[in-house]
């Protein structure tokens, strides 16, 4: 147990030295025991210029060299996750299956070019290896092990916010936000046609999350004008949701896209306004918890108007001053949903 000098919270944890042999073993069984988050996997940086740096991990080894400690977190079948030390438990995983060859070795000469196989008795050296390892318990919050997580990964292989809430909050609603980020309107956000553009770091999950989280509190009353922290709360309230509750959130989600469709058409998501239109979240996040919410065909009867109305609020100058001085401030939000639901109710009634 472990208390931070406030007082006020306290981490439950325990270190465990693991030999090298009992990682990869827990790392590679068909049911894994020790889990190395394949989204982490995609960004193994120590194979960008060859494998020198993971060569010289396995030399420090070698030579008996300490190693920083890793850290896991539990999860609720006491697995454990690995929040830092990725690279260095990937790196011993991928050398002990052959995957690659020593190079640019400087003490241990003879083994440049060698594999794990060919290390004769040096293997049973590398198998026996320990590296200090901290369980953080499953009963610590979440909220805690989530922060350890942020500070643990603000190194040079850096992970988003989304990323660290796939990680942390695994479940229903996770698999829900990977299936709605594989719509087309909400893959493609913001991506120019013909751009070939990618997105990583869950961006698309994260946009989806921001829909649930604002569609549940209207009026932003557990909101702190820090949005990752209001996409947290939701996370870890809605984390271990039931299948009905999924249900309702999957279908209102696409009730929500598909009025803003049936609205919007080819201007989903911009402010046609512009010299330049292009899609903004900000645009996104106001449509669907407005007109998203509308009844189907109330939408569709008034999509001129609506559209229309859309267009004055764009150009106004009162909507336009919210877009500098802090666009998810929640006087911001809060003010343009103001402007635009007095425009919007003009249009439908």
């Amino acid at each position: 147990m472990m208390s931070n000098e406030s007082g006020g919270t306290t981490l439950n944890l325990y270190p465990i030295d693991y030999p090298f042999e009992t990682l990869v073993s827990r790392i590679t069984a068909d049911n894994p025991k020790t889990i190395l988050n394949p989204e982490f996997q995609r960004k193994y940086k120590w194979d960008k210029d060859g494998w020198g740096r993971a060569s010289k991990f396995i030399e420090s080894c070698l030579m008996r060299i300490p190693l920083p400690s890793c850290y896991f977190a539990e999860d609720s079948d006491r697995r454990q996750l690995v929040i830092d030390g990725v690279q260095r438990l990937t790196t011993i995983t991928m050398f002990f299956n052959d995957e690659f060859a020593l190079e640019g070795m400087t003490t241990f000469r003879d083994l440049e070019g060698k594999r794990f196989s060919e290390l004769g008795g040096l293997q049973a050296e590398l198998e026996s290896t320990t590296i200090r390892c901290i369980v953080l318990r499953k009963e610590n919050p979440k909220s805690l092990v989530r922060e350890i997580f942020a500070r643990l990964n603000q190194g040079a292989v850096q992970l988003s916010a989304q990323e660290v809430r796939h990680a942390i909050y695994p479940g229903p609603l996770d698999d829900l936000l990977v299936e709605l980020s594989e719509i087309d309107e909400i893959k493609n956000f913001g991506i120019a046609d013909g751009s070939g553009k990618v997105k990583h770091n869950r961006e698309p999950e994260e946009q989806v999350l921001r829909f649930f989280a604002f569609s549940e509190d209207l009026q932003l009353e557990g909101f702190n004008d820090v949005l990752s922290d209001l996409l947290d709360k939701y996370m870890e309230r809605k984390s271990e949701a039931d299948k009905e509750e999924i249900g309702r959130l999957r279908a209102q989600f696409h009730a929500a896209l598909e009025n803003c469709k049936n609205v919007f058409g080819q201007d989903l998501f911009l402010d046609a306004t512009r010299e330049r239109p292009r899609q903004g979240m900000i645009h996104y996040d106001l449509l669907m918890v407005t007109v998203g919410l509308l009844d189907k065909q109330l939408a569709l009867s008034n999509k001129e108007r609506i559209k229309s109305a859309y267009d004055r609020l764009c150009r106004s100058d009162g909507f336009r001053r919210t877009l500098s001085g802090g666009l998810q401030k929640k006087t911001s939000i809060l003010r343009r949903r103001s402007l635009w639901k007095e425009l919007l109710d003009d249009a439908i009634n």
